[in-house]
């Protein structure tokens, strides 16, 4: 039967090497895309399953639900609740804290970075990380250790023995000189810790003085609890609530506390380390997450694919069925069952798909590191997956592909065959199904070609999209660390100094900020008060010429009106006194104004402080486009009595490059701050993480799409090609009888492209309903225009077109005598 088998399927191959080469390719195409977009999913649900008890480990978030503002949950949490934790839970066997930290080495004023976190020795007592070099129970024990990562201590030292060796750390301008006590091994797979170059201990100094230490509602970093058992997380959270009002609750201008009903507003959440990955997308202060519904779209994507190829090889099979009509009959005259024939083309079938996976694979190796390169993921081939994987996908698509084909060729009858003129056609049965399929592949590949272009243009649309302010020519620093208002007038005189510098400006907000300060502000409307949660931003003289934000009602503030000057840490500290403000339009909306003009002159106030609107501007957009901007109230800071807190520089210029103004700027800063290192960037290069993943996952939409068209036309192909062979002889009737060749070529073009158009029909609702689900997730998006379905239909049409030309006017210019004796 073997022997059999391969005679068969050689046969084939030398009688038809076009449709048999289409088959491979088709086949070997589908499981080579499958198997790559399998790994891509693989790697994106492997998050954190490397760390060593994983299933115990849980981050603690913040959920606020504040006055005027959608509800928001953080993935940061305060520090203020570790005793307390440990104290109230005894299901907890150990915290941890991790606050995001970036070290610099310098040398010879130039800076080297490291990106890693602040911790204590509780750090692996809770993550179980092993050291390859040095002792994990006094690693971080000493106030000046330092554990480094093996390509940190590579790029620091050269080499890996480097216990005991110090180094001189420089963190946001303060130096700090630590001794190397440890050498982290590294984690298998993806995971929270991948990336970190160093960890060092949180210093004694902000342990006692940083308000995420104090405050309860104050965040700096993320914070990490080991379970003793996994099943324990349900009896945490059931008793999160009453935690919150037992330790959280205080006066209501008690600055520790976060009131007298922080159960309101409050709520701590614990979130199971293997589900960050995510849960994080819709998270803020977290690595940008990822939707699983994007990542299931593209194991959907790899699934179709291997869909599409089993119907090609489906709709292949059956249309040259006919060709092996008399081979059939004539073995079942000698004797041969049905069963026997069965066996023999299932087993050819077979043959032809492990041909096609060892192709398959081939295709896998190329295809992973360029979608790994798309999608900026450390995807690589696992061949303890891949080969466990790959005689599944063989057996199944050989089943899936060969069955059909096997039971109509193993059906037919040899007297039937033997005493017509013509070979067997299969039938109208067999017809609806090579249409069908044909149909199918299409409405697949135009559906992913539709969410390609919405996809792609919605990427598009958040890197240039209207922000409220004009980005090009704008440069903006890093915070300028302290508050010495001398210090930030030698700073704005040396930026403002350099050639090409049109208006240099102070705030304290940035695009892409890592934090925010909010405040509740009350407003008497005539309606009844009204009470918002707003973000806090100070801006100085030169800051509205820098950004150039729209004016919609109202003025800027003015350097020589006394009352626009903002207040000073005792006023917000006392809430006290009377100033000037400017909102965004978020603002007026959230305030009950129907026009941004209704809001002027009109009194916000928090406890004892009164703060009059004298401007409205545009909506500054600093956040991710998925998030929606909220209401900002601004002060002013002329820098004559009122230091900034960390202000953040932006400098508008003209009449030189982007490059050579950035290294302009980083000279002069460094001529007044050369402890701190300086890098001035456009705000699309800021916020670049917040678009940077649906754009890469874009591509993989793109190859999805090219795949699945590819795949579709060599099925559309085989249609045609059969349609051709049969419809020989009613094309040369249809000629004698004086139809001219246009005439025919267009009634061919019409039915071959008839399962073209039903696929169209098909299509475009499921793309819509998906797309419509997609875009609502940003706050910031295009519309669902008609035009992304026009051009998708329009090229489906096209692409069909093309495939099928070549038969159609073969068939359409054949001579009608030769056609008729042919037959």
């Amino acid at each position: 039967m073997l022997t059999t088998i391969l005679r068969g399927a050689l046969r084939q191959a030398r009688r038809h090497p076009v449709y048999v080469g289409l088959d491979l390719l088709g086949l070997a195409l589908g499981i080579g895309v499958f198997l790559s977009l399998a790994l891509l999913v693989r790697y994106e649900y492997s998050f954190n399953v490397g760390l060593p008890g994983a299933e115990r480990l849980v981050r603690v978030d913040e959920h606020w639900t504040l006055p005027g503002v959608a509800p928001v949950e953080d993935g940061e949490a305060t520090y203020r609740a570790i005793p307390f934790l440990r104290q109230d839970f005894p299901e907890i066997e150990e915290t941890a804290p991790l606050m995001p930290s970036t070290f610099r080495t310098e040398r010879d004023g130039m800076f080297t970075k490291f990106d890693g976190y602040e911790s204590d020795s509780s750090f692996f007592r809770v993550f179980r990380t092993g050291l390859s070099r040095g002792v994990t129970e006094e690693a971080l024990s000493r106030p000046d250790g330092l554990v480094l990562s093996e390509k940190a201590a590579m790029k620091a030292f050269g080499t890996l023995d480097v216990l005991g060796r110090r180094i001189e750390l420089n963190r946001s301008g303060v130096r700090s000189v630590h001794v190397v006590t440890g050498i982290m091994t590294p984690v298998r797979g993806p995971n929270v810790l991948e990336g970190v170059e160093m960890i060092a201990p949180v210093p004694a100094e902000e342990m006692r003085t940083r308000s995420c230490f104090l405050q309860w509602g104050s965040s700096c970093g993320a914070l990490f609890l080991r379970l003793r058992k996994a099943e324990d997380i349900g009896a945490i959270r059931a008793r999160l609530r009453d935690f919150v009002i037992r330790h959280a609750s205080g006066a209501d201008n008690d600055h520790v506390t976060i009131g007298r009903h922080p159960e309101k507003i409050y709520e701590l959440l614990l979130v199971p380390l293997l589900q960050t990955h995510f849960h994080d997308a819709g998270v803020e202060d977290t690595d940008d997450g990822v939707d699983r519904n994007v990542v299931n779209a593209i194991g959907l994507i790899g699934f179709l694919a291997l869909v599409l190829a089993c119907a090609n090889t489906i709709n292949l099979a059956t249309a040259r069925a006919g060709l092996r009509a008399r081979e059939v009959a004539v073995r079942k005259t000698l004797g041969a069952t049905r069963r026997l024939l069965f066996a023999q083309f299932m087993g050819e079938a077979l043959f032809v798909t492990s041909v096609a996976g060892i192709v398959g694979l081939v295709l896998c190796e190329i295809l992973t590191p360029e979608i790994a390169s798309l999608t900026g993921e450390a995807v690589t081939v696992s061949y303890g997956f891949v080969l466990t994987a790959l005689p599944v996908v063989i057996v199944l698509s050989g089943l899936a592909s060969g069955f059909y084909p096997a039971t109509v060729l193993s059906g037919y009858r040899p007297a039937a065959v033997l005493a017509a003129a013509r070979m067997p056609s299969g039938g109208r049965g067999a017809a609806r199904l090579r249409n069908i399929l044909v149909a199918g592949q299409f409405a697949i590949a135009v559906a992913i070609v539709i969410c390609t272009l919405v996809i792609d243009r919605q990427t598009a649309f958040m890197r240039d999209a209207d922000r409220g302010y004009v980005k090009s020519g704008l440069l903006i620093g890093q915070p300028l660390r302290g508050d010495d208002p001398a210090l930030e007038r030698r700073m704005l005189d040396a930026l403002r100094s350099v050639p090409g510098v049109v208006a240099v400006g102070f705030g304290e907000l940035e695009p892409a900020p890592n934090a925010t300060s909010r405040s509740d502000y009350k407003y008497a409307g005539p309606n009844g008060p009204v009470e918002i949660q707003m973000m806090f931003d100070r801006v100085g003289p030169g800051y509205f010429e820098t950004y150039r934000p729209r004016l919609l009602a109202g003025r800027w503030f003015d350097p020589a009106r006394g009352q626009d000057e903002g207040p000073d840490a005792g006023n917000l500290r006392n809430l006290s006194g009377d100033f000037n403000i400017v909102v965004n339009a978020k603002a007026t909306v959230a305030l009950g104004f129907a026009t941004p003009g209704q809001a002027i002159g009109q009194m916000l106030t928090d406890g004892g402080m009164r703060a009059r609107i004298v401007g409205v501007i545009e909506d500054m957009r600093f956040l991710s486009p998925r998030d929606q901007v909220l209401p900002e109230i601004i002060f002013f800071d002329t820098l004559a009595r009122v230091p900034f807190v960390d202000p953040i520089p932006a400098v508008r210029f003209q009449g030189v490059t982007r490059a050579v103004m950035a290294q302009r700027l980083d000279r002069a800063w460094a001529l007044v701050r050369p402890e701190l290192a300086s890098s001035f960037q456009p705000a699309d290069e800021r916020m670049a993480d917040y678009f940077t993943g649906d754009e890469r996952r874009g591509h993989i939409f793109t190859v999805g799409a090219v795949v699945a068209l590819l795949i579709a036309c060599m099925g559309l192909y085989s249609l045609a090609a059969f349609s051709a062979i049969r419809r020989v002889h009613e094309i040369g009737i249809r000629k004698t009888l004086g139809a001219s060749g246009g005439q025919i070529a267009i009634l061919l073009l019409r039915d071959f492209l008839r399962p073209v158009a039903l696929a169209c029909v098909l299509a475009c609702p499921v793309a819509w309903v998906v797309m419509r689900s997609w875009l609502s997730g940003f706050d910031q998006r295009v519309p669902l225009s008609p035009l992304h379905f026009l051009i998708a239909v329009a090229g489906a049409f096209l692409i069909a077109t093309l495939t099928v030309l070549g038969q159609t006017f073969r068939v359409a210019r054949a001579e009608p005598a030769r056609a008729l004796r042919a037959q």
